[in-house]
């Protein structure tokens, strides 16, 4: 498994809405690739925004569509979560999750085997 190097949360707002909510969660790894994990039916449309814009843009704010997107990253704040051990995939994916379960509950189907589970918030 290649090192996780950095951690980014994305976070859309969508046309006529004024806030940004957490979307998903990107993680960079030292071999310069990166991996998104997000909602089945939004998968498709954040990895283009997140492959079509630079980092920089993606820091600052795109507009694809009507749809605003940037990334926060989060690096920090979840390694201080997880302890001195190096990250893995399962470990930062709990910890964003158990951070914020009501947006990031498309992260509960990596923890449950219920398939019916992952496709409901919590409530």
């Amino acid at each position: 498994m290649a090192e996780i190097v950095q951690i980014l949360e994305l976070s859309v707002e969508e046309a006529g809405d004024y806030i940004f909510s957490p979307a998903g969660i990107v993680m960079v790894f030292k071999n310069k690739r990166f991996q998104l994990f997000t909602e089945s039916a939004r998968h498709n449309f954040l990895r283009r925004i997140v492959t079509r814009h630079s980092w920089e843009q993606l820091f600052e704010t795109v507009n694809d569509g009507g749809t605003s997107a940037r990334l926060r990253d989060i690096t920090e704040e979840v390694a201080n979560k997880s302890g001195p051990d190096e990250l893995s995939i399962e470990a930062v994916l709990q910890i964003c999750y158990d951070t914020n379960p009501r947006q990031l509950f498309f992260l509960q189907r990596y923890f449950t085997n219920s398939p019916s589970q992952a496709s409901m918030p919590p409530s």
